[in-house]
């Protein structure tokens, strides 16, 4: 605490003895790095009871479990240390129910989160997803565009969506760099980071973020 108060004594005396014309700077730049941090609030409070999240790949063509199971492990890990309350409904009991239902995606959402005893599903749709370009091409060009929406369980069905109002839903964008193909277990770590990395940009409607702060990425 002492280094820093010495700095900002000096930053103050600084800004006394420099000329009037000249302190709209130093005025300007004190009252950033003095003034309260910005933060953007959550977008939505989800429920403090049980939450289904589901991730759903519709035909991409390159459905990859190990992105998906990297994506929902992070999401409640980021939920956990953002204090984000909610009770996510553990991944083992949503796979048993899809296992045992060969109906299962013919299911509505909210029949889904009812099987599950959930009062909201967190539904991420996966519009697309790439690894690599094509089997045997020597690079990984890791991308993936989301959408997310927020069902209640037990609303009227016409009432269903809680979060985005109305049609609408919040997509998400993430892509890392280019690299080699490697191994078939370096082209799973690269997935796993991959879903890291958009768990944790889902997470943040639902959390309050220091736009100070740099969003976190996968090494």
């Amino acid at each position: 605490m002492r280094p820093m108060r010495t700095i900002l004594v000096a930053v103050l005396v600084l800004a006394v003895l420099l000329p009037v014309g000249g302190c709209g700077p130093t005025v300007g730049a004190m009252a950033y790095y003095l003034g309260p941090r910005r933060i953007q609030k959550a977008e939505y409070k989800l429920t403090k009871g049980r939450l289904v999240i589901l991730i759903e790949d519709l035909g991409t063509g390159d459905e990859n479990p190990v992105f998906e199971r990297a994506l929902y492990e992070k999401l409640v890990e980021v939920f956990e240390a953002k204090k984000v309350n909610t009770q996510v409904a553990p991944a083992a009991e949503l796979m048993a129910l899809r296992q045992a239902n060969a109906e299962f995606r013919s299911w509505s959402l909210q029949r889904i989160g009812r099987e599950l005893d959930g009062e909201q599903v967190l539904y991420v749709r996966v519009d697309e997803l790439r690894i690599k370009d094509a089997p045997d091409h020597p690079l990984v060009n890791p991308f993936a565009r989301l959408r997310v929406k927020v069902v209640g369980v037990h609303e009227p069905e016409s009432r269903a969506r809680l979060w985005p109002e109305k049609d609408e839903w919040r997509d998400v964008e993430v892509e890392r760099p280019v690299q080699e193909a490697g191994t078939s277990t370096q082209i799973d770590t690269v997935a796993a980071k991959l879903g890291r990395d958009a768990a944790v940009l889902v997470a943040q409607f639902f959390h309050d973020v220091d736009l100070e702060e740099k969003t976190p990425r996968e090494p």
